[in-house]
């Protein structure tokens, strides 16, 4: 009887058991499955989310290379934020590249390097970051950025090198693509007058010169609604500016020689920014003159006066003064207008 008994809560208890295995297992799953994904969800050297944009990664021996691009489209109104993220094995030295270098299709608005970082994996990490501007619409390719590593204690010729890939940024124009599609219709020709002047000639013309009133009237009335919808569709003074600008870097006056050509037609596009904007008739007056007359126009600002000045006096050396500027200066030009133009945009 008591083997019996014993048989039978051994028979009982053995579905429980097999019920608790297979919960334990499954929840052994599932812990593993959620780890998986979360970390499939992160890169980086720190584990950071990945965001949209570009995130590419590159191994080479002890080093790990990070290129990290916040957007892959922008227009020529937007910036983009670079990073480029060394990490390795602690007893190497590192040198990133230099400032500027593989960049120069964008403007480098702002740059920021870290210092030298250790992790818990005993490695150290470093970055620099860009913060950059295109000038012209288009595709802009960002060639291969290289850092050069090496073990501490030999020499730097004996060192490695490791390369970010190629990536392409599409930079789209601001300006409306049906700009250039607004029309106004002509107004008709007048009607010739008729030869008899008998009483239904008479009758005649006096309806033709009202049907041709009437139609005319129609016509203007149409029109002044074209021309305010076109108004109210006007492209501001600043954006204006930019395309002059970018059309400007691409004929590529510079390296053809002709810089004071170049100098000539920049500061033509400030002085008609400045006369759209402010409506000032800068273009019709000396800088001498011009600069006189905003000491007492209300207008115009008064905090991007001096960077106006230095602006005008530079570009009339060039000019007028036989003035040869090296490609630092002519870059520092270039940067200050579009510094000015940006301070002083029209609001929306």
């Amino acid at each position: 009887m008591k083997e019996v008994l014993s048989h039978k809560k051994s028979h009982d208890r053995t579905p429980t058991s097999w019920l608790r295995g297979f919960l334990v297992f499954l929840s052994v799953a599932l812990i593993v499955s959620m780890f998986s994904c979360r970390k499939e969800e992160k890169r980086g050297p720190r584990g950071e989310e990945k965001e949209t944009g570009i995130h590419e990664t590159v191994d080479r021996g002890p080093a790990t290379l990070f290129l990290d691009i916040d957007r892959k489209e922008i227009t020529v109104a937007e910036r983009i934020n670079l990073k480029i993220t060394m990490v390795i094995d602690e007893d190497y030295e590192v040198r990133l590249p230099g400032f500027g270098e593989k960049l120069e299709q964008f403007g480098i608005v702002d740059y920021h390097t870290t210092q030298p970082e250790l992790t818990e994996d005993n490695h150290k990490e470093m970055s620099r970051s860009y913060v950059l501007e295109p000038f012209l619409s288009g595709e802009y390719l960002i060639p291969p950025m290289e850092v050069t590593f090496w073990k501490t204690g030999e020499e730097e010729t004996e060192a490695h090198k490791i390369q970010t890939p190629e990536v392409t940024i599409a930079v789209k124009s601001i300006l409306p693509e049906d700009l250039e599609e607004v029309k106004l219709n002509e107004i008709k020709p007048p009607v010739p007058f008729p030869r008899s002047f008998s009483l239904w000639t008479w009758a005649g013309i006096g309806s033709a010169l009202v049907v041709a009133v009437t139609a005319v009237a129609v016509v203007l009335i149409r029109r002044r609604k074209r021309m305010e919808e076109v108004w109210s569709q006007r492209v501001p003074a600043h954006e204006l500016a930019y395309e002059e600008l970018r059309r400007l870097v691409a004929e590529d006056l510079v390296k053809k020689g002709e810089v004071k050509v170049f100098y000539q037609r920049l500061s033509g596009i400030v002085r008609h920014y400045i006369e759209n904007r402010f409506g000032l008739r800068a273009p019709e007056q000396t800088t001498e003159e011009f600069l006189t007359s905003l000491e007492t126009e209300q207008k115009f600002p008064g905090t991007y006066r001096p960077l106006l000045k230095t602006f005008l006096t530079h570009c009339d050396l060039v000019k007028f003064a036989e003035h040869q500027p090296g490609a630092e200066d002519i870059q520092k030009t270039f940067d200050s207008c579009k510094a000015f133009i940006k301070g002083t945009e029209e609001e929306e």
